[in-house]
């Protein structure tokens, strides 16, 4: 029985990579982009997609399912301006969204897909970066409908990676996809900020004016050190969800925690390194010593997150 054809919306760095997943997996496939003539688009063509330049054609090409890939919502709604609001547009489809967005963006279009005809809207979160789609590492997270429909249409995406349903609110994807992001950026920050003062390492070439060479540093002991404290957030949030352990402090507790952020922003002002995106966190570090002693563990600060 032959597969049953895809339409893919949006082919830009995202959308190329899954596009090209599918088509590697043989699936019949439609794409559409808003601008014709990328060399994305002309891969994709010739490794076998069909490009269809009216929206509307190509989501009717679909035998059913209807992926969205594309950089915002605001994107979104641009390209789909010629669906008009007649509940028969886009009738019987089922729409996989994979824009990242907020949780309530991920309702509202799950409401305006719905009132143009879609039967099933699921809206997803893609959790590995272009060049890592279609390999083992691949994961993806969706919601919206119930488990049931996910299972009927989840063989169709299972090129994409594994899958991971998280719920039937539309939303939910997409807050399990900002959470594990936020938590990439935030360490991000902090990589910065330490690469920042390796920079001003001296004895090194350039050290002392912010450009010494900090790959052989980060290779040595940053790296090792933040793999090694994966599993530490793990614990950190089953702390968070149970205020009796609060008071648990593991074997680091926030008092010596506390006095290791201060002297990383000291070292910070003395050789010249911005350090403001930690001064944050040490500021909710002071607040929860201040409150509730030197003792406790880390995992207290995060009620202060929470308006």
């Amino acid at each position: 029985m032959p597969s049953q054809r895809i339409t893919c919306i949006g082919i830009g760095n995202m959308g190329a990579a899954l596009a090209k997943t599918l088509l590697d997996a043989k699936t019949p496939l439609t794409i559409w982009n808003r601008t014709a003539n990328r060399p994305r688009v002309a891969s994709l063509v010739e490794a076998g997609a069909e490009f269809d330049a009216d929206i509307k054609s190509a989501i009717a090409k679909s035998d059913d399912v209807v992926i969205i890939c594309v950089l915002d919502y605001d994107t979104l709604y641009l390209a789909f301006s010629p669906i008009d609001s007649s509940p028969s547009s886009l009738a019987g489809k089922t729409i996989v969204n994979l824009t990242n967005g907020s949780p309530r963006q991920a309702r509202e279009a799950e409401s305006w897909m719905k009132a143009r005809g879609a039967a099933r809207y699921f809206d997803g979160g893609i959790m590995v970066t272009p060049q890592l789609m279609g390999t083992p590492h691949a994961f993806v997270v969706y919601s919206g409908e119930d488990e049931e429909s996910f299972s009927g249409v989840s063989g169709r995406l299972a090129p994409l990676g594994n899958a991971h349903y998280e719920g039937s609110d539309a939303g939910a994807a997409a807050i399990l996809d900002n959470a594990a992001l936020a938590a990439m950026y935030g360490m991000f920050q902090g990589a910065f900020t330490g690469m920042g003062l390796l920079k001003r390492q001296k004895g090194q070439p350039g050290g002392g004016h912010g450009d010494a060479k900090v790959g052989p540093a980060v290779d040595k002991v940053m790296v090792p050190l933040l793999t090694a404290l994966v599993p530490y957030v793990g614990l950190i949030a089953k702390s968070a969800d149970d205020e009796q352990t609060w008071d648990d402090s593991q074997g680091n507790p926030l008092g010596m925690q506390l006095a290791g952020v201060k002297n990383i922003l000291r070292s910070c002002e003395e050789e010249g390194v911005d350090g403001r995106g930690l001064d944050f966190i040490r500021s909710l570090m002071q607040r929860a010593v201040d409150e509730r002693g030197e003792d406790g563990g880390i995992a207290a600060i995060g009620k202060y997150l929470v308006k």
